[in-house]
């Protein structure tokens, strides 16, 4: 038998239980880290581990996660900053930032048209040049602020009931590094920023806590790039029953700007390690080889398991920065701090809300729903046992743009949103089934008897049609 090659690169590293759920929960495997996890023994381990020890409802939150973009599993991430491990490392892409293509050069000077630059190719796409506004503080323009040749300038804000999006613009004096664009094609680029609303007794608050620290913009130049930053104020402060005035102030503190590297520069895996988990093995009679692996009992694996286990966390004590979500092996790095404080006038042009307070004893139902220029939002009680889906008025699902347990965020870009239809299944029942219907190679021969709608109709828990053009 061949003895497969367990220990090359970085990518083909195998995790642990818990570091595995998180990736496969969260992003999609590149091409060239999906070819080593074929070629790998160690990714074949985990994936016949995670298929016996975890659940089907596991199994199905992995594929209902998998629907979601790079940017919100960096979010997630954020989150959970100490613990993943080297998991960042699978998020990434194959395709490397051109930022030099005459492509991307912008017709329009730059700052202050930052939104009418990307309205159209940001995930949350919408009219935002006639609905913003320009960041100022007390009628003043925000200057940009430079620190070690990195500059920040904060272009334009529109808040309206649901969420703050804020524009802005980073320069450096040095070429931007190139950098992994994520399966939209932009570049993997992110922030860790302190958000402080004046209005909120809390001094600050870490933007990935409601907001999503990936910046959805493109590269302008090589120097230069210009993106867009999105606050849900509805997710955070509808949570703490604070309902946030028409005019506000912000204080941001970005402490660091970050892209991922186009190659992961971790460390390789020490030889004695590696010695040692060979050992191991060898000591308890297991084999080294993909085919040995398929062969083990549950024991075997357990204790394989545990040797992968210890082998791994040796090698976090030795290099402990690779525990972290941010760090110079897989990410080029700008170091701050920037300060800005600015006002915000909320804008609900073009904003409806619909109380609807149809909830049963069991949490199923509808509490409310919103729809902006640019996303509409429903809100349920919190419940893990349901999933809720949205269709336009041509019935088509509207993908989801971000779930906290307790709203659900789809982009109106693209969309009939005259009229939508909300549905809650259950939430094996939507996964197993009603998703797998849709997305059958043959769902168009499927709907020529029965479309998505409706088998919803017929199979969801709860169904309400919400017309917003009346």
């Amino acid at each position: 038998m061949k003895e497969q090659n367990k220990f090359s690169q970085s990518d083909d590293i195998r995790l642990d239980d818990n570091i595995k759920k998180i990736l496969d929960s969260t992003f999609p495997l590149p091409e060239k880290v999906e070819s080593a996890k074929k070629e790998a023994f160690e990714k074949v381990r985990v994936m016949a581990t995670e298929k016996e020890k975890q659940n089907d409802t596991s199994t199905l939150t992995k594929e209902r996660k998998s629907r979601k973009s790079d940017k919100k599993s960096i979010k997630a991430l954020f989150k959970g900053f100490i613990g993943v491990g080297v998991a960042v490392a699978t998020f990434c892409c194959i395709y490397i930032a051109n930022p030099a293509n005459p492509a991307f050069a912008a017709p329009i000077p730059i700052v202050g048209n930052i939104f009418e630059e990307l309205e159209g190719s940001l995930r949350f796409a919408g009219d935002y040049a006639n609905l913003a506004e320009p960041v100022q503080k007390a009628g003043t323009e925000i200057e940009s602020i430079t620190v070690n040749g990195n500059t920040i300038t904060l272009s334009e804000v529109y808040c309206n009931e649901t969420a703050l999006y804020l524009s802005l613009m980073i320069h450096s004096e040095e070429k931007i590094p190139e950098t992994q664009l994520d399966q939209d094609g932009k570049p993997i680029i992110y922030m860790k920023n302190l958000v402080d609303f004046d209005f909120d007794e809390e001094e600050s608050i870490d933007w990935a806590i409601g907001g999503d620290p990936y910046i959805d913009g493109k590269m302008i130049d090589e120097n230069t790039f210009a993106g867009v930053l999105r606050y849900d104020m509805r997710q955070y402060f509808s949570n703490k029953d604070i309902e946030v005035p028409d005019n506000f102030q912000v204080k941001l503190s970005v402490s660091q700007i970050a892209g991922s590297r186009v190659e992961d520069m971790s460390p390789e895996m020490p030889q004695e390690l590696r010695a040692q988990y060979e050992t191991g093995m060898k000591e308890n009679g297991l084999g080294l080889t993909e085919e040995d692996y398929e062969q083990f009992t549950e024991e075997q694996k357990n204790i394989e398991h545990q040797l992968f286990s210890e082998m791994w966390n040796a090698y976090h004590e030795m290099y402990p920065e690779t525990t972290q979500l941010i760090n110079k092996y897989r990410d080029w790095l700008m170091d701050g701090p920037w300060e800005f404080e600015f006002d915000v006038t909320k804008n609900n042009e073009d904003v409806i809300r619909k109380d609807i307070n149809d909830v049963d004893e069991n949490g199923l139902g509808l509490i409310s729903v919103t729809k902006t220029p640019m996303e509409i939002t429903v809100e349920v009680e919190q419940n893990a046992d349901y999933f809720v889906t949205i269709l336009d008025a041509d019935g088509n699902e509207m993908e989801e743009g971000g779930f906290t347990g307790y709203t659900c965020t789809v982009a109106a870009n693209g969309h009939d949103t005259s009229k939508i239809d909300v549905y809650i299944c259950d939430y094996i029942e939507y996964m197993d089934e009603l998703k797998a219907y849709l997305w059958s190679e043959d769902y168009e021969e499927l709907a020529k008897e029965k479309n998505f709608k409706q088998l919803l109709d017929e199979r969801s828990l709860y169904h309400k049609e919400i017309i917003f053009d009346e």
